[in-house]
């Protein structure tokens, strides 16, 4: 279940990215669509550093978004 929601959060923040990109939404708005997905991206590699013993490669908002 949890692959499926963030294949959907992807979905949604690929949306935002390709609407902002074309002028449809405001910056403000991309990046409150982006934002559950970097949340849930961000926990993942948290999670994944913690196994290996690393340090996590956090994505921001705003570099996903360039």
């Amino acid at each position: 279940m949890l692959k499926v929601e963030v294949a959907n959060l992807r979905e949604e923040a690929e949306l935002a990215k390709a609407k902002l990109l074309y002028g449809e939404i405001e910056y403000e708005e991309a990046v409150e669509m982006v934002k559950p997905y970097i949340n849930a991206v961000n926990e993942k590699s948290k999670s994944i550093a913690k196994k290996y013993n690393q340090r996590p490669r956090f994505v921001s908002v705003k570099g996903y978004l360039r």
